[in-house]
């Protein structure tokens, strides 16, 4: 099966023009400009040595939209959502039924999105959804799972229960974390909530890792959790974005400006694999103390961490939750990390990234949904707690924020695609997961958004297999 098109990985290098999948799933190549020149001509040669007209050649699968061959504008890497509560109807946290959470995954990745993380919200007890989403993870259907509480605040719960939001409780967070078997890999918590430092600890201790957020903490408080944070998880084997970029290129590097004029990913791409962030931010901007000229608060301490590589900022880019013209801003000025030694355009890896935080909305048409036993209502794309202005997650798919800031211009192809494939990945640590391709590599399984000239996805490639196509 060959895909032909401008191909991009997902530190946003281009690499070729065009892919070879074998019938095992495999990348049997990536092609160069003059192979895919030559598959195109071998099927007009074939076409016409058949004497046959071309719309009889299609149906004989010799066309560009035949079983054979993929046209598009351009080929990425599938997208990557570490912030999902669902999709298709059905919300990870009130519907947990295994063919209600088969068929959430399935609107995500029928829409390019080939590995994501599945989101809870505060509950009185997760354990019955953990419990149910650990097969899915076992079998590589998801990457992972994150909670987003209950150990956050309630004058910034956003569109979550107060009344099960909660002071840390050590015992109970290790009985969620054993439930997990490893797949808890994010947890929101306010940095000011009572026991915060003590379940950063812990989610480190299991393989997982703090997301900040949902708080009314000021700027000190934000501050030094994120470096007591640092501390930890060194002791837990992390090595920070500076320390990768200086082994890649070694200090004083002048190749920045070079590889950002290339579309990104220089010398040093590649040094992250298999590392990743020591902890996370949980919807930069939304439901956090907001920032003012004379109390810039924790999105100020968030935003330069992030400039740092101490940490890694979600940010949901689906043109509601923050307004577009600030999406640009941070997604160009955390794309040029000060890591010393190298920019995140050299590295690959962004200081912020796109999430959806999609609830059963995506990819259903607008009405009435539950999130966490709560009403939620869709109005004019957007979700709202049913009658109020509060927003409640998200209704949109990976590759509708790909297509909303490509078609505004603003920030360039290379970026889109680290804000949607290297960046979530190196949050996450998700490396090695199903449905997760950073480098396009020959024998490895392909998973792949092919794109037409609007950004719509054309075809999604997950472990080799086309699931989608138009």
């Amino acid at each position: 099966m060959f895909y032909l098109g401008r191909v991009l990985n997902g530190y946003g290098r281009e690499v070729g023009y065009g892919i070879e999948i074998d019938d095992a799933g495999t990348l049997a190549r990536l092609l160069t400009a003059e192979e895919a020149a030559a598959v195109t001509a071998g099927l007009a040669a074939e076409r016409e040595s058949r004497g046959i007209e071309a719309r009889a050649a299609e149906a004989f699968g010799l066309g560009a939209d035949s079983p054979r061959v993929r046209r598009a504008h351009v080929i990425t890497p599938g997208l990557v959502d570490i912030h999902c509560h669902g999709g298709g109807g059905f919300a990870f946290p009130d519907n947990y039924a295994e063919e209600e959470i088969a068929t959430a995954i399935r609107t995500h990745q029928r829409g390019g999105t080939t590995a994501m993380f599945a989101s809870l919200v505060s509950l009185a007890n997760p354990l019955p959804q953990i419990e149910a989403l650990v097969p899915f993870c076992e079998r590589g259907e998801l990457a992972g799972i994150h909670l987003e509480g209950p150990y956050i605040s309630r004058e910034k719960c956003g569109a979550q229960n107060p009344e099960v939001i909660r002071a840390v409780d050590e015992a109970e967070l290790r009985s969620w974390l054993e439930a997990g078997r490893g797949w808890i890999k994010t947890m929101t918590v306010a940095p000011e909530a009572e026991g915060a430092q003590r379940a950063a600890e812990l989610l480190l201790e299991y393989g997982g890792k703090p997301s900040w957020g949902h708080s009314h903490g000021d700027g000190a408080v934000t501050r030094a959790e994120i470096a007591r944070t640092l501390e930890v998880a060194r002791r837990h084997g992390y090595t920070p974005l500076a320390v990768l970029a200086g082994a890649g290129t070694g200090a004083g590097s002048g190749a920045g400006a070079d590889a950002r004029q290339a579309g990104g990913a220089g010398t040093v791409a590649g040094s992250a694999v298999g590392q990743e962030a020591a902890q996370t931010v949980t919807h930069l901007f939304n439901a956090m103390t907001a920032f003012t000229h004379r109390a810039p608060g924790p999105i100020r301490e968030y935003i330069q961490a992030a400039r740092r590589g101490f940490i890694s900022a979600e940010v949901i880019a689906d043109g509601y939750h923050v307004h577009p013209d600030l999406v640009e801003d941070v997604v160009d000025y955390l794309d040029e990390l000060d890591l010393g030694a190298a920019s995140a355009a050299e590295l690959g890896i962004p200081g912020a990234f796109f999430v959806t935080d999609s609830l059963a909305a995506a990819g259903m048409p607008p009405g009435k949904y539950t999130l966490g036993g709560l009403a939620v209502e869709v109005r004019d794309g957007a979700c709202y707690l049913e009658g109020t202005d509060t927003l409640a997650g998200g209704a949109s798919v990976l590759a509708d924020q790909v297509a909303l800031f490509a078609g505004r211009g603003k920030l360039t192809l290379p970026q889109l695609v680290r804000a949607t494939v290297a960046g979530p990945v190196y949050a996450g640590g998700a490396w090695d997961a199903p449905g997760v391709t950073v480098d396009f590599t020959p024998g490895k399984p392909v998973n792949l958004v092919a794109w037409n000239e609007a950004m719509a996805p054309l075809a999604v490639v997950r472990e080799g297999v086309e699931i989608s196509h138009s």
